[in-house]
């Protein structure tokens, strides 16, 4: 019996200096190739605080389409100024079930409770502030190509088809890796920002020509407008869609904020918000 416990202690021994080895032992380094680049969730950042996230939604002023405008409002928790740039995504999204058409002719019978194409989202149209976003850039040369010949080859064959857009998940993660051509902002300190800084505008006027012909096709050029004051920084994001058959407008928000000066994981902030019902103000 003596013995056996010897043995038992042994062994226990044997495990723990193993562990203990295998512990301390020097890890791999990790692989750079394949997976995720950067971390996809955001870092804090204790000098931005973001107090509040609005929406107004609005008619524009050239009766072809609308606007829904995103507030965001900033405060500088630091005495120096501090840089950072932000996108803001407007998408329109809705379930696979609610645009496919064949599922209208044959529905799902009562009993089934789970239909796979509910929970599977589609983006029918997005609006990126500050610059429009190319569907190309998000999928890539080769998945693009793909794509684009399986839509080719339906309307070849007569089919009705739709060349579509990139999930909401696959906008946001494409943003967050591509920071860099996200709207510069400075949050002011102690020191606010000169008279030429407090109002930050990209708006396009009308021309001689378009006052004459009581136009503004200049209007969808407008996506942002920034206010600047000591520590505090409102952005306003303006989002523009056009009216056509069948209307609806964005219901989906993502607010992301970088810092820039960071080599890598440079998002330090990241907000998404369902909009869906938002009322049109006259």
């Amino acid at each position: 019996m003596k013995s056996f416990a010897k043995l038992s202690f042994a062994l226990l021994l044997l495990i723990l200096g193993t562990a203990a080895s295998g512990q301390n032992a020097e890890k791999p380094a990790a692989s750079n190739q394949g997976g995720v680049e950067f971390y996809p969730l955001a870092y804090y950042d204790d000098r931005l605080v973001v107090k509040e996230v609005s929406f107004f939604r609005r008619h524009a002023d050239n009766g072809k389409g609308e606007f829904v405008d995103v507030m965001v409002e900033l405060e500088n928790r630091d005495f120096d100024a501090a840089n950072f740039s932000v996108y803001i995504l407007a998408v329109n999204e809705s379930s696979l079930a609610k645009v496919n058409e064949h599922r209208e002719l044959v529905p799902f019978p009562r009993w089934r409770t789970y239909d796979l194409e509910d929970d599977t989202k589609v983006v029918n149209f997005q609006n990126l502030m500050p610059t429009l976003l190319d569907n190309k850039a998000v999928w890539g040369d080769q998945r693009y190509a793909e794509i684009k010949k399986k839509y080719d080859d339906k309307i070849t064959r007569g089919e009705k088809a739709k060349l579509g857009n990139p999930s909401f998940n696959e906008l946001v993660h494409y943003l967050t890796n591509n920071p860099q051509t996200a709207l510069p902002i400075t949050l002011y300190g102690e020191t606010g920002p000169t008279k030429d800084k407090v109002l930050v505008s990209n708006y396009v006027p009308q021309t001689a020509e378009d006052l004459q012909k009581q136009r503004h096709d200049s209007l969808n050029k407008h996506t942002y407008t920034i206010y600047n004051a000591k520590y505090k920084t409102t952005i306003f994001s303006h989002h523009y869609t056009e009216y056509r058959p069948g209307y609806f407008t964005f219901n989906k928000i993502a607010v992301l904020i970088f810092n820039p000066q960071k080599e890598k994981n440079k998002l330090v902030f990241r907000r998404i918000i369902n909009i869906d019902g938002l009322k049109l103000v006259d």
